[in-house]
């Protein structure tokens, strides 16, 4: 029965794990929709950004403007533009600056000067600071003087036993 329930724990949280990863997409409206892929980016990241301006309410020949704050779109909150084809629709590629802080933004979408009143959630998680602890890594940070000292330790040995071994092989002959 353990590892039944251990099994299901897995599949539950690989199941979660799957969805949260996905795209976040706005809540329909009917002057458009924006999502982005994936939802969840550490800086230096590329996400996928796609969506539909209605052409009603936006002339097709406008561009489509990606906006939110200017941590995640420098310097004044208006990020890329995407030219939106016949049925309003566009996407692109936008990779997020270094210098975002981490933090959970909503990617808002412009047109014609004006907000399309459309937004997805995007989350740009924390750069790990250093290596990963993983022994004696030049990365993980720990001082390599012990086993310089042992590799060293371990020459000199090799080398005494050999120049002993010759010493002794000498005197047989």
């Amino acid at each position: 029965m353990k590892r039944v329930f251990e099994a299901l724990v897995v599949v539950a949280t690989a199941f979660t794990t799957v969805l949260g990863a996905g795209a976040a997409h706005a809540t329909a409206s009917p002057n458009g929709s924006i999502s982005v892929s994936p939802s969840t980016i550490s800086p230096g990241g590329t996400v996928h950004i796609s969506g539909s301006v209605s052409i009603q309410g936006c002339p097709q020949s406008d561009n489509a403007t990606i906006a939110d704050s200017s941590a995640l779109f420098p310097p004044d909150g208006f990020g890329p533009t995407a030219t939106r084809d016949s049925s309003g629709d566009f996407a692109l590629d936008y990779v997020v600056p270094t210098s975002t802080p981490a933090g959970t933004y909503t990617v808002g979408l412009r047109c014609g000067g004006g907000n399309v009143g459309v937004g997805a959630s995007l989350t740009v998680t924390p750069v790990p600071a250093g290596g990963p602890a993983a022994g004696a890594g030049g990365a993980a940070g720990h001082s390599l003087s012990f086993w310089t000292l042992f590799g060293a330790g371990c020459l000199v040995l090799a080398g005494l036993v050999l120049a002993l071994r010759r010493r002794v092989s000498g005197r047989k002959s």
